[in-house]
């Protein structure tokens, strides 16, 4: 890229999430990052795998139908754990445990006749599969050109143990120094420890580090709890009025780092 561009590109990007170029002078050195719905996302989505293996096991149903109830199960869920728990120590039997909990929830409110234990076992299977996850168009030109500047990059995400693998299958895995998964550490976002042994690791100060992610509590909230800066990725303009450092696109985030 020649200097003239990548100035051009610099200046857009700060413009885009309301700095001035002067501000790059005490750029940020170290960027962490949240993985699904910042650099990853599932397609087919959820609704549409649900949809599918449920119509294999019981009697069919939409993605149309499946989608708000994937969405209000998953609420229902989260609620269940306080904020920072690991959600998979949260029940017994771990990380199938917590799962098998979730899609008994779907199947309730749906009032499917679905099994649950065969459904389940097929549809962990499916988010396995490397070919339902894509990288967003964005993402690795971002991550290259902050590697090409220098700059330390890490992942911290509540995940559970398959993260690790997805991210290898996307040739995502070997741009970060170190990748923090929620189930592996046995914490989650917004809980500071999370943040602050991924620094510790990378061996950067909090102060030196910026967070993107898409969730207002746990990846924003809880970055700055840690003492990191944080960056709100808003792709769909759900908090154009909300007070957040927010950019809608990923290589936005150039314009703050050196």
């Amino acid at each position: 890229m020649l200097q003239g561009d990548r100035g051009v590109r610099e200046d857009r990007a700060c413009r885009a999430i309301g700095y001035s170029p002067s501000m790059r002078e005490n750029g940020f050195k170290a960027v962490t990052f949240d993985a699904g719905g910042t650099m990853i996302y599932c397609d087919p989505s959820p609704g549409e795998i649900y949809a599918h293996h449920l119509s294999r096991h019981g009697r069919p149903v939409r993605a149309e139908e499946v989608g708000p109830v994937f969405r209000e199960a998953w609420a229902e869920l989260q609620r269940r754990t306080v904020p920072g728990q690991d959600r998979y120590t949260s029940v017994p039997g771990g990380e199938l445990g917590w799962w098998g909990a979730f899609v008994r929830e779907v199947l309730r409110r749906l009032d499917h006749d679905a099994r649950w234990e065969p459904l389940l076992q097929d549809l962990y299977a499916a988010f396995c599969e490397a070919s339902v996850w894509k990288v967003f168009p964005e993402t690795m030109s971002t991550l290259e050109e902050l590697v090409g500047r220098g700059a330390r990059l890490a992942v911290i995400s509540n995940w559970d143990h398959r993260l690790p693998d997805i991210l290898q299958s996307l040739g995502l895995a070997d741009i970060f120094e170190t990748v923090s998964v929620s189930c592996i550490e046995g914490v989650e976002k917004p809980s500071a420890e999370i943040f602050g042994r991924t620094l510790d690791r990378m061996d950067v100060l909090a102060e030196e580090t910026i967070h993107v992610g898409d969730s207002p509590l746990e990846d924003y909230s809880g970055a700055e709890r840690a003492g990191l800066s944080a960056a709100l990725i808003d792709r769909h303009d759900l908090f154009v009025d909300e007070a957040y450092r927010r950019i809608s696109s990923l290589d936005q985030i150039l314009g703050l780092v050196v």
